[in-house]
């Protein structure tokens, strides 16, 4: 009878660890090693394995598929292994030199810049990451799952097994313009909104932030003129041209002084758009994980109005 090999789960924990950073320097830097060790590691678990775990790519590495299924094999029990064992419920932000992950829709990376400071000084030594990445109901559950992320931020809901998600705000759309527009000015009706020409997101990044989805009746087709993954982008060719385009209260307070914004309600009727915070069921008992959601709960509690853009 064949014995069964016992293989070192500290070759796992690296290999988690780089998967989830996507390069060894990156992983190395998590775990506090060298990048030889690292290296080092994967070779050893690779020998054990008998099969390639990763190919170069440029200038860094990408999985084969055979690392892609173990990984999803192994992830899970990774972080339950550690939960049990306590490796995660020892969390003090004044001293903790962890890097986390966000991601979500870009503009919420311009939302954390402004709590960056406040961040810093209670916990000088944390690394925060962001990755700006589409609204929709697949890419949250596939980034927590395969740990390319620690927390998701989107305006969508999830109902998978393996997500947990809490409601932790809303946004208010607006519409914004240059202040130095030819037609418009203090007011917008329903017939300039559609008769000028638009700045807009590319639909595959919008979720719940396209327009026609907010509203409950039908609404005239816009008028787009530019296209961009990134709402600020979009902020930033209304601000220059003739265009219009519509944002959120939040970001539209951010940048209208920079931009020389005109912030103007919308002509019509919309639902606010939902906050979702997203993270992986196994990362629920993590005291880092539960220390930045408390403060991405408190970030997104105060909701800004238009009047106080104005």
């Amino acid at each position: 009878m064949m014995a069964k090999r016992i293989y070192d789960l500290n070759l796992l924990t690296v290999f988690d660890a780089v998967m989830q950073q996507g390069s060894v320097a990156k992983a190395a830097d998590k775990l506090e090693l060298t990048p030889a060790s690292v290296s080092l590691a994967l070779s050893r678990l690779r020998d054990s394995l008998g099969k390639p775990l990763f190919v170069r790519k440029g200038r860094g590495i990408a999985p084969t598929l055979y690392a892609n299924q173990l990984h999803a094999s192994v992830g899970d029990e990774l972080h339950r292994i550690a939960n049990a064992l306590g490796m995660q419920n020892e969390f003090d932000p004044a001293s903790s030199k962890r890097q986390f992950v966000l991601a979500g829709q870009s503009y919420f990376d311009q939302i954390f810049l402004t709590h960056c400071s406040a961040w810093s000084r209670e916990a000088p030594g944390l690394r925060i990451a962001f990755r700006a990445e589409e609204d929709n109901f697949h890419k949250p559950i596939e980034m927590l799952s395969e740990r390319q992320a620690d927390i998701y931020l989107g305006s969508l809901p999830i109902n998978h097994p393996s997500i947990l998600q809490q409601r932790v705000g809303e946004e208010e759309l607006v519409v914004a313009c240059s202040r130095n527009h030819p037609r418009i000015g203090d007011s917008l009706n329903l017939d300039q909104f559609f008769t000028e020409n638009h700045a807009t997101l590319t639909e595959g990044r919008c979720g719940s932030l396209y327009l026609y989805q907010l509203c409950d009746a039908p609404l005239p087709t816009r008028h787009v003129r530019y296209r961009s993954d990134s709402l600020l982008h979009v902020m930033a060719a209304a601000a220059r041209s003739d265009l219009l385009c519509v944002t959120t209260v939040r970001l539209a307070r951010l940048w209208e002084d920079t931009l020389a914004l005109r912030i103007l309600p919308l002509p019509f009727s919309l639902r606010s758009v939902p906050i979702y915070l997203s993270i992986h069921r196994s990362q629920e008992n993590d005291k880092g994980n539960q220390w930045l959601t408390g403060q991405l709960r408190n970030l997104f509690l105060d909701m800004p109005s238009l009047m106080a853009a104005q």
